[in-house]
């Protein structure tokens, strides 16, 4: 596909916030495709029915509706036009609705012709029409409608039609007239099914009706919604009431599968792979069952009857985001299962008050999507319709795949577009929790995600966010640069003199990267100041796992709990990077209690003052997680 190329936008948050005036990657893609096949001229008009002569012949429209009623549309996606034989599969429903299947079968069968649309052929041992898209069998179905004479009947048709569109349908009367006066043939089969005994007297009122549903005025947009209701099993995805039932959505498909692209239609399923039918006025639909609703309008026809741009599009999509029903597609339940931004929860990195506060106020400029399920086409395009409404819109956006059982190639496809669409916009899209599911990975990687994109984690994502977001702010400090023992939180408030008092018990200490500072199980008898690198807490899970549960940096203390309870250490620390720290035993410590309670009571209250925030941003978490 062609590569659309946006003017990049900086990061700045009111540039971000200018979000809504670019496209999603759903309408970027449609638009693509537009593009890509608007200066197609092949094909003609149809000509039999006179007044089909004028329609214009570039029109050209596309669009796509979701099972929680989004509706995507480019191009000539809102022009009516006439629905022709696209309302031949909706007839066949209410037909089923009135009758049941078993009688509707005694009258049409289920089987391909390999017959033109408007073939004079029936079946030899029954008699019957091979099936209800071909004009036969659509006037056989079309004559089951019931009501209570024609005005009735026409009624209950443009009703039920309407509960696939949500919207009030009405017929063109100058298309209905034209079919009218030149419908020779069709009154023909209609005259040769009554004496076949496939319909009954009323002919002429049937085959009145049959040229009325084809004159229905519909837009692609109305043709996407109908497509989409039949693959959210008969309920309207934008109205959410039941067009048809269930049961009968199921003998609907199986016969668009079959027979909708008539003598098309084995070649169709070899390329689209989706149940269609197709319109000589233009129209196209494709349904993916539950996921998606697909239609395209464009007048110029194949031989076969089709819309020759319609077919192009259905290919390009199917091929595309693998939307073929052969290729293990499953019903569309992947689900968001927690939300946050970085303003509620933090990453295990401690920090200093400082930079707390600075994340606190920064922080919502990340957003965390922890997903679950199986993530395919119309999950996907949900999940990022969802992330690109956000307001105020994220600078970086994490995709935590932890829980995730299964992704689909149009689903990784869907994403690497997302990500795309956010660096053009300033935005960083990152990847956590793939290391376990490789052919997840694989499958991201294959469509051009970033290889730097993907984290073990969400957690370490979110520190890698947190960090962007410190990077150039003036009250952090420098990473290499050994801090003074009075800039450790927990000695806060001490004076000059006080410092030198307590330094008088200190060890020094040097840690290289990866050495164990603390074991998990041995004595917690002293207190340790880190001044320069910094080290993971970690526990262990067994099976040589282990979890990270907090990363110290300059400035705080760790090993702090030995000055309450004297317990043992309850964790392992390493050294992440280099280390320097100092280190007070909890006994010198009560030396300097006994005669100084002063500094031993700041050092409390210090301690007391950071249980108290760790506290209290556990419980912010622990709200925003749940929700």
């Amino acid at each position: 596909m062609p590569e659309i190329v946006l003017n990049a936008l900086p990061p700045e948050r009111d540039a971000i916030e200018r979000d809504a005036r670019i496209p999603s990657e759903i309408e970027l893609c449609l638009a693509q495709i537009h593009e890509k096949f608007v200066r197609l001229h092949e094909g003609t008009v149809a000509t039999y029915i006179p007044e089909l002569r004028n329609v214009d012949p570039d029109r050209f429209g596309i669009a796509l509706a979701t099972l929680d009623g989004k509706v995507y549309g480019v191009g000539d996606a809102e022009v009516p036009f006439t629905i022709q034989s696209i309302s031949k599969p909706f007839l066949y429903g209410l037909a089923l609705e009135d009758h049941g299947l078993d009688y509707v079968l005694s009258k049409v069968g289920v089987e391909p012709s390999g017959d033109a649309f408007n073939a004079i052929v029936f079946d030899k041992s029954s008699n019957r029409p091979f099936n209800p898209m071909v004009n036969s069998g659509a006037i056989a179905t079309t004559s089951l409608v019931k009501g209570a004479g024609a005005a009735d009947r026409e009624a209950r048709m443009l009703n039920f039609l309407a509960g696939f569109t949500g919207e009030p349908l009405t017929i063109d009367d100058a298309v209905y007239l034209s079919e009218k006066v030149t419908g020779h043939r069709n009154r023909a089969i209609a005259h040769l099914m009554l004496s076949l005994g496939m319909v009954d007297a009323g002919v002429d009122e049937g085959v009145d009706l049959y040229f009325k549903q084809c004159s229905v005025r519909v837009t692609c947009r109305h043709l996407a919604v109908m497509a989409a209701t039949l693959a959210n099993g008969g309920i309207n995805p934008v109205t959410r009431r039941r067009a048809l039932g269930a049961r009968y959505v199921r003998q609907v498909l199986g016969v668009m599968s079959s027979c909708g692209m008539y003598d098309y239609a084995g070649e169709w399923g070899t390329r689209v792979g989706l149940p269609a039918k197709s319109g000589v006025g233009g129209g196209i639909i494709a349904v993916l069952p539950g996921q998606i609703g697909l239609a395209v309008f464009s007048p110029r026809l194949d031989s076969h009857g089709n819309s020759v741009r319609g077919v192009k599009v259905c290919e390009e999509l199917s091929d595309y985001f693998g939307l073929s029903m052969f290729e293990n597609q499953v019903t569309a339940k992947a689900t968001v299962a927690r939300h946050y931004r970085g303003g509620q929860v933090r990453s295990k990195r401690a920090r200093p008050p400082a930079e707390v506060n600075r994340l606190d106020a920064v922080g919502d400029d990340i957003a965390v999507y922890a997903l679950q399920g199986d993530l395919v086409f119309a999950s996907v395009e949900q999940i990022l319709r969802r992330l690109h409404a956000e307001t105020p819109a994220p600078r970086f956006v994490i995709l935590d795949f932890k829980h995730v059982s299964s992704l689909h190639d149009a689903a990784a496809r869907l994403i690497e577009q997302s990500q795309e669409t956010l660096a053009r916009r300033g935005r960083t899209m990152l990847i956590a929790s793939l290391r376990a599911g490789k052919s997840r990975r694989a499958i991201l990687e294959s469509v051009g995600m970033p290889r730097n994109a993907f984290f073990d984690d969400a957690d370490s994502a979110l520190e890698w966010c947190e960090e962007r977001l410190l990077d150039g702010w003036g009250e952090r400090r420098a990473g290499d640069v050994e801090i003074a023992l009075q800039e450790i939180e927990l000695l806060r408030g001490l004076t000059p003199e006080d410092i030198a008092l307590v330094s008088e018990g200190l060890v020094a200490h040097r840690f290289a990267a990866g050495d164990i500072i603390l074991r998990e199980g041995e004595p917690g008898d002293r207190v340790f100041f880190l001044t320069k690198g910094t080290a993971s807490i970690r526990v262990a899970l067994g099976e040589g796992r282990s979890r990270r549960l907090a990363t110290i940096t300059p400035g705080l203390a760790f090993g702090e709990m030995a000055m309450i309870d004297g317990g043992p250490r309850s964790a392992e620390l390493r050294a992440d990077r280099a280390v320097h720290c100092y280190s007070l035993s909890v006994e010198r410590l009560r030396e300097i209690g006994r005669t100084q309670p002063r500094i031993l009571t700041a050092i409390l209250g210090n301690l007391a003052r950071t249980l108290s925030t760790r506290l209290r941003q556990a419980n912010n978490e622990i709200r925003a997680l749940e929700r």
